[in-house]
């Protein structure tokens, strides 16, 4: 009964103080106070949203990243920039440009040179073909079956002749030396076959076909196309067999004489033994398309020295240098002679174009 009283007698003074009733100002310090209080005595109290993102942003940021950032910061930190060129580097980088730009415009007057090269060449040879006398050539195919015309491409220089470029002799006599020279280089850098059938005789062929070979011979080349293109429409018109102007069968023969002499003591073969060859005529068969066959020489000036043609039961022709020689491929009979060659003229050559039916 007594403790009663006091508790009583207690709860009425505190009411009566004037603290109980004063409002004391917020302040966040208080909470803090509670807070620590109330872990204190054991309770479990909600934290504050400002402790909730704290604890949030230590749980999101990982060690790994922290450091990817800061040595991404380094990394960003230590570039450097590039320091100028020097005068000298700048000297070399323009005279590279100005070397660059030399060689493209030395190449692109090159391919132009050709290209122009290559119109005059096939112009000319057009313009040969128009003033070749296919009248005779045609009245001697059919008669004889084989025409012999010297200086196809005017090379026939006289004494009074100067060195004058636009000379159509000139001009034809440097055709025909670039010409053998392109027959010449193929041979020195192998891109002659060796005719097997012909061992020991010192000939090398191959075939005029254009496209990837015509850097070896392009004047070879453009004599084999123009021939084509021109020389068929003329001859049908006197000599009836359907010559065709878009296709033909064009080949270079070379002679070597020192691999013919090679040859020759290796297989114990004189070099003074004359060659007998038999005769026949081109067309292997009834269903061969080749119907007019064409040698044209190549050989050095003053060549007498073998190669040539001779017509069975007929005359001889010399490998004269600049010498067309038109025959029947179907009729005929005929032979090319061995080269010899000497100490002075080692190397000749010949192209032959098959004209074939249209």
């Amino acid at each position: 009964m007594m403790r009663y009283l006091c508790v009583i007698v207690a709860t009425s003074a505190i009411c009566n103080s004037s603290a109980f009733l004063q409002v004391t100002p917020f302040n966040a310090a208080h909470i803090n106070n509670v807070m620590s209080t109330a872990h204190f005595m054991g309770r479990k109290v909600k934290p504050s949203m400002v402790d909730r993102r704290k604890k949030r942003a230590k749980r999101t940021t990982s060690p790994d990243l922290e450091t990817v950032r800061t040595s991404e910061k380094v990394a960003v930190t230590d570039i450097k920039p590039s320091p100028p060129p020097s005068q000298k580097e700048a000297a070399e980088v323009i005279e590279t440009s100005s070397r660059d730009a030399k060689q493209i415009g030395q190449k692109a007057s090159s391919i132009l040179e050709s290209q122009r090269k290559s119109v005059d060449v096939l112009t000319y040879i057009r313009k040969r073909v128009e003033n070749f006398p296919v009248e005779a050539a045609a009245e001697s195919l059919n008669s004889k079956g084989y025409f012999v015309y010297d200086g196809f491409l005017n090379s026939q220089l006289t004494c009074d002749q100067t060195s004058d470029t636009n000379d159509p002799a000139i001009f034809g006599d440097e055709l025909v030396t670039e010409m053998l020279e392109e027959g010449i280089n193929m041979l020195s850098n192998d891109k002659l076959e060796r005719d097997i059938s012909r061992l020991g005789e010192g000939e090398f062929v191959s075939l005029i076909t254009g496209g990837d070979k015509y850097v070896d011979c392009p004047r070879l080349t453009e004599f084999v196309v123009c021939m084509t293109r021109h020389v068929p429409p003329l001859m049908n018109n006197k000599y009836d067999h359907g010559l065709s102007d878009a296709a033909s069968m064009g080949s270079i023969r070379m002679f070597d004489r020192k691999t013919k002499l090679g040859t020759s003591d290796l297989l114990g073969k004189p070099d003074d033994v004359p060659v007998d060859r038999p005769f026949g005529v081109v067309c292997e068969n009834e269903d061969d398309i080749r119907r007019v066959t064409a040698y044209f020489f190549l050989s050095q000036k003053d060549w007498d020295c073998g190669g040539g043609i001779t017509i069975e039961n007929g005359e001889s022709i010399d490998a004269l240098r600049d010498r067309l020689v038109l025959l029947r491929s179907d009729t005929c009979s005929h032979r090319l002679d061995a080269w010899k060659g000497n100490d002075s003229l080692q190397q000749a050559g010949c192209v032959t174009i098959h004209f074939v039916k249209s």
